[in-house]
């Protein structure tokens, strides 16, 4: 994890510094390439942490995309109509975002994420014993649409709502997956600074 954060922080320096234009003329330097964003999602698991997001190339159609890398704290409720009891544990979402309206960084946009997540679960239940298990998942299917609002030449606002297919793995120790749906809704908010 420690090699992907790495690689998030240091792929600004080693970009291109200028593109070409259909005519073969230069265009400067992308101003603002990276945004940094404190993200919160509310989903299963729900999710807070930190994300990056780096400009990349214009596509064949003139609309701007960017590669984003969230990284998050997750928190799950589980239920089994026996126990009720909140799991922690991480999420890793790697993915690309296209914006709508051609030539702009900020407005409508779409994006897609590959996920992977885990929780684990530890808890005494008093009369029931020890609750001990963990949850994990992936995913490839995890759409989002949203807006992002500039404030200034600097700071974003950027609320979004979509979804999430997991695949999930096994279970481990008392959570079984059952009691989980593998098709949840998210909805959330980032607040961010460019660089």
């Amino acid at each position: 994890m420690k090699r992907i954060l790495l690689l998030a922080i240091l792929l600004p320096t080693f970009s291109f510094a200028q593109e070409k234009q259909n005519d073969n003329t230069e265009t400067p330097e992308l101003s603002q390439r990276l945004w940094i964003s404190g993200h919160s999602t509310l989903s299963d698991p729900t999710q807070t942490g930190l994300s990056l997001e780096y400009k990349s190339k214009n596509s064949d159609s003139g609309r701007n995309s960017s590669n984003i890398l969230n990284l998050s704290y997750g928190m799950m409720k589980y239920d089994n109509d026996i126990v009720d009891i909140d799991g922690t544990g991480f999420v890793i979402e790697l993915g690309s975002r296209t914006y709508i309206e051609k030539g702009k960084w900020d407005g409508f946009y779409a994006e897609n994420f590959i996920s992977y997540g885990n929780i684990k679960f530890d808890e005494n239940i008093g009369g029931l014993g020890k609750f001990d298990g963990t949850y994990s998942y992936w995913s490839i299917i995890n759409p989002n649409v949203g807006y992002k609002f500039m404030i200034g030449k600097k700071f974003s606002i950027d609320p979004y709502v979509g979804a999430n297919w997991k695949w999930e793995v096994k279970g481990k120790g008392d959570v079984d997956n059952k009691n989980v749906d593998n098709f949840v809704f998210r909805a959330g908010l980032k607040v961010g600074f460019s660089f």
